[in-house]
């Protein structure tokens, strides 16, 4: 029951945020990321569950994956993204707006559309931050969450600390 409820929920929330203009600020996202997060305890379940069948079907371990994500996000500012996810066109929005130079690692198109590979890596980041949604923004090692998540870079922004952080890890 729980599971089906956190899937309908998330499903509104995925039709909801791909009804807008790619590339235009949506305004609702702020509310639709607070509902999504009802559904995060399934949603990290089926994270987990997929990283593991991605592991054993691409070859890699977690060593190599954990690895990667380390060299990828020690210097500058690093987002994994989703093609199709409005958080991550944001995200991503945000960060052009303030001049930022970036790493976009996209994982996939959306989160059931990933290659073994990316769901092992996308399992990686939910151990390595608590967090399973995308994106998955990493200013000089530092996770620092999501658009609105873990605090977010939108909350960053407001509060005047994103420009900083992005400076300080020679991102600006």
């Amino acid at each position: 029951m729980m599971y089906n409820n956190a899937m309908r929920v998330s499903f509104a929330a995925i039709v909801l945020s791909l009804g807008c203009v790619r590339g235009m600020a949506f305004p609702a996202l702020g509310a639709i990321s607070r509902v999504m997060a009802l559904g995060a305890p399934v949603l990290k379940v089926q994270n987990k569950l997929q990283g593991q069948i991605g592991n054993q079907i691409s070859g890699v371990s977690r060593d190599e994956i954990q690895s990667e994500i380390t060299t990828e996000t020690q210097k500058g500012c690093t987002i994994y993204t989703y093609g199709l996810s409005p958080f991550s066109t944001d995200a991503c929005l945000l960060l052009d707006k303030l001049g930022c130079n970036y790493d976009k690692i996209e994982l996939g198109q959306e989160w059931f559309l990933l290659s073994p590979r990316a769901s092992a890596k996308r399992a990686e980041l939910l151990e390595l931050t608590g967090q399973s949604s995308l994106p998955s923004v990493w200013i000089g090692g530092e996770f620092v969450g999501g658009l609105y998540s873990g605090p977010g870079i939108a909350a960053l922004d407001e509060n005047g600390e994103l420009q900083a952080k992005l400076k300080a890890a020679g991102a600006l």
